[in-house]
């Protein structure tokens, strides 16, 4: 069984390909957002009702009654459920109208959000259902419960849901608005945007054995041929790769789906049709499965004053790191100094800079790029290093890290040869599978 999770729709064509997609996979839960144009009036909304200006609220929400008929015109051509979206559309807006009358509350502002959400959901399910297949929105702002850390609070969503899908065996699809939930005490809540992924991936209570995320993948460069076993990461991989701060999905997304053996499968929202990486328990054991990229990161070295002995200075430089809560990315070291790959503000950099002069001389250099190369990079497969370092060898490198994992090797460069690099690395390792 699969789930979908689509992060962005913006147009009629863009509703259009996800629903091509849809009826191409056969999934049977698929989280939807909610459209960006009603995002846009929403926060309009917020910002006229809390100033009072009862009329532009008014005005907005006629407008969003407006704008959803408009789609159902153009996307629902079967008259009876072209019938039935608009009465539903215009209860919502009923209910709209009259919330906003009330004096402005902060969870008021939440249940007006909610019934977007609602909406949105309702018209992608009715789209689906002119294509013959019988969807249901699932309303998870009655379902999905965050617990006290404001994560799902997965016990309770599966003791919840149950019912529900008992009583709807016959429902083909079921459609969850993205984010929406209540909170531990049962009010209507949204979960933080950075965790739309855990969101979606709670589907394990489904028993979903794939879930499909449909995400930005600009860093993300694989074998242009698609066959998996050439893009395939295990949990393992991408855990590592996202603890060291390169955002494909967030992290306790692995966690979740590694304990529910769950294959996750990344396409990028901008080509729905290609599948960018595939994450499950399987080792495909491929040399080089992929290249990512981080951007914006810095190269700081610390050179030693020899005030302190080695092992004092490397237990000072940690301390401080720790304190401040540094994403250090690589580092490597001699007897003399100690040279990090990090993530850090400009602000952050001059107070460590503060607190460490006594102890080392601080270098910094600013526009660094990180090149992480994922694949099988066990030690023992000499020829595979050789061949990276050959390939690179005209270009200027600042630090390499190898060794402290088999399945990652890490190249920091100035960002302007950052192009340079992964037009040589590609051409090496992936175009060349795809010939």
């Amino acid at each position: 069984m699969k789930v979908c999770k689509f992060e962005k729709m913006k147009e009629e064509d863009e509703i259009r390909q996800v629903i091509n997609y849809i009826l191409k996979e056969h999934p049977y839960v698929v989280v939807v957002p909610t459209l960006t144009q009603l995002q846009e009036w929403l926060q309009d909304i917020s910002i006229s009702w809390f100033h009072e200006e009862d009329s532009a609220s008014h005005t907005t929400i006629n407008n969003i009654e407006e704008y959803c008929c408009t789609l159902a015109d153009h996307l629902i051509t079967d008259l009876p459920l072209n019938t039935d979206i608009k009465k539903y559309i215009r209860e919502c807006i009923e209910k709209m109208h009259k919330l906003v009358e009330d004096k402005a509350d902060l969870l008021i502002d939440k249940i007006i959000k909610a019934e977007i959400y609602r909406l949105s959901g309702e018209l992608f399910a009715c789209c689906l259902r002119q294509h013959g297949l019988n969807a249901r929105t699932l309303d998870t702002g009655t379902f999905m419960q965050m617990n006290l850390e404001r994560k799902p609070d997965i016990p309770y969503i599966q003791e919840s849901i149950r019912q529900y899908i008992n009583e709807n065996r016959d429902t083909d699809i079921f459609i969850a608005p993205l984010s929406l939930c209540k909170n531990v005490y049962g009010e209507i809540d949204f979960m933080n945007e950075k965790r739309n992924d855990y969101y979606a991936t709670v589907a394990s209570i489904f028993e979903a054995d794939e879930i499909i995320l449909s995400t930005e993948l600009t860093n993300i460069y694989a074998n242009r041929n698609c066959a998996r076993e050439q893009h395939s990461l295990t949990y393992t991989e991408a855990e590592q790769l996202i603890n060291s701060g390169v955002h494909l999905i967030y992290t306790d997304c692995i966690t979740l789906a590694a304990r529910s053996n769950i294959v996750i499968r990344l396409i990028d929202t901008h080509d729905l049709e290609t599948e960018r990486l595939y994450i499950s328990s399987h080792d495909t054991e491929s040399s080089v499965k992929a290249i990512i990229v981080q951007d914006s990161v810095t190269f700081v070295r610390f050179t030693s004053l020899n005030v302190l002995p080695g092992y004092l200075l490397m237990g000072k430089l940690l301390e401080v790191i720790n304190k401040y809560q540094i994403n250090v990315i690589s580092m490597a070291s001699s007897n003399v100094s100690v040279s990090m790959i990090l993530t850090a503000s400009r602000d952050t950099l001059r107070i460590i800079q503060r607190e460490l002069h006594k102890y080392t001389e601080m270098v910094v250099d600013e526009n660094m790029s990180v090149i992480h190369i994922i694949g099988s990079l066990h030690w023992e497969r000499t020829q595979l290093e050789s061949n990276i370092m050959e390939t690179i060898r005209h270009i200027p490198i600042s630090l390499i890290s190898y060794g402290g994992s088999d399945h990652c090797f890490t190249i920091s460069v100035h960002t302007a040869d950052k192009k340079q690099l992964l037009n040589s690395l590609s051409q090496r390792f992936l175009e060349r599978l795809s010939a």
